[in-house]
């Protein structure tokens, strides 16, 4: 059950993942004693100046040094902690991929690595700041589970679900302040069990991220249209719900993968993966960022510009029907 109020995640979602990340860290810290924090130099931008006033001992400032955050993070593990690494996804797990590969995923240590401001939000900083291929990157690493979280009710979980996961994790967030609260009520949150957001026969778009809520949009005007369109919330990347594909391979007649990531390496590869071992799947659409640096612009028009907006969705899913 989840103990946060419907209001409180109205105004997280209105502030957006890193508010609704800082004050979900707080809740986890005052009940699991030994989570810490460590910050490569982005306590503020990341809204950890709450869980810093709150714990002042139990957050770690790195400074702008990623690759040392991880060996650091790591050896927090080793003494028994919990550590949420966390900074900007365009640097991790870019820049310390090699830290990550062989301190936490060859080690199989148990610290959560998060990387904010995912996909394309930090649109006029250009491609230094764009996390296009964290997904690529994170899900190769063995022993990694990799989850990008779809609204803040979900972020919430996610970072307590992390907690009690054994083994390191990437937290992938994603999603601009004002982003769609689309789990108002309670749910169930699993790791490697992904929700069917929405029941439909004709076709089945899998999301993940906060691409969800343009999933749902992209349904909206498909069922409009007398389509019938099956939504699923494919929070975690890896390990993923086979058996929830087994279903939408079986039951749907095409499948559409929806991701803030780069078109090669992420979420539609791997669902792409998994069914090349199926003699009769049905057809794919992989809906992401093209693979090209993109150009420099607000977050909206990176989106529309990606055609990952629900009006440009639904209009490439008509197109292949």
């Amino acid at each position: 059950m989840s103990n946060v109020t419907l209001e409180t995640l109205k105004e997280w979602s209105k502030l957006g993942h890193r508010s609704c990340f800082g004050e979900s860290m707080i809740l986890l810290a005052e009940e699991n004693k030994k989570t810490v924090v460590v910050s490569a130099d982005i306590t503020t931008t990341a809204r950890l100046v709450n869980f810093e006033k709150q714990f002042p001992e139990r957050l770690f400032n790195v400074g702008i040094a990623e690759q040392n955050m991880i060996g650091f993070s790591a050896g927090l593990a080793r003494e028994g902690l919990t550590p949420f690494a966390v900074t900007v996804a365009a640097f991790a797990p870019m820049r310390c991929a090699e830290q990550m590969r062989m301190m936490l995923g060859y080690m199989n240590l148990n610290a959560k690595v998060v990387g904010i401001e995912a996909g394309c939000r930090f649109g006029s900083l250009g491609n230094t700041h764009f996390a296009m291929d964290d997904i690529a990157v994170s899900r190769v690493i063995p022993n990694f589970t990799v989850i990008s979280p779809a609204d803040a009710h979900q972020i919430y979980k996610t970072v307590f679900a992390a907690a009690k996961h054994k083994g390191p994790v990437y937290i992938r967030l994603t999603g601009s302040p004002g982003f769609p609260l689309l789990y108002p009520e309670d749910f169930e949150f699993e790791i490697g069990k992904a929700i069917e957001y929405r029941q439909g026969k004709d076709i089945a778009i899998i999301s993940t991220g906060s691409m969800l809520a343009e999933a749902v949009g992209a349904a909206d005007i498909l069922e409009k249209k007398g389509v019938s369109v099956r939504v699923i919330d494919m929070h975690t990347i890896k390990p993923l719900d086979t058996k929830m594909l087994d279903s939408v391979f079986a039951q749907n007649k095409l499948i559409v993968t929806v991701e803030e990531h780069n078109v090669i390496g992420g979420l539609g590869s791997a669902v792409a993966e998994y069914k090349s071992r199926f003699d009769n799947a049905p057809k794919q659409i992989i809906c992401g960022l093209e693979d090209s640096f993109r150009k420099i612009g607000c977050y909206e028009f990176q989106m529309e510009d990606n055609g990952l907006v629900a009006e440009d969705i639904a209009r490439r899913i008509e197109h292949s029907l």
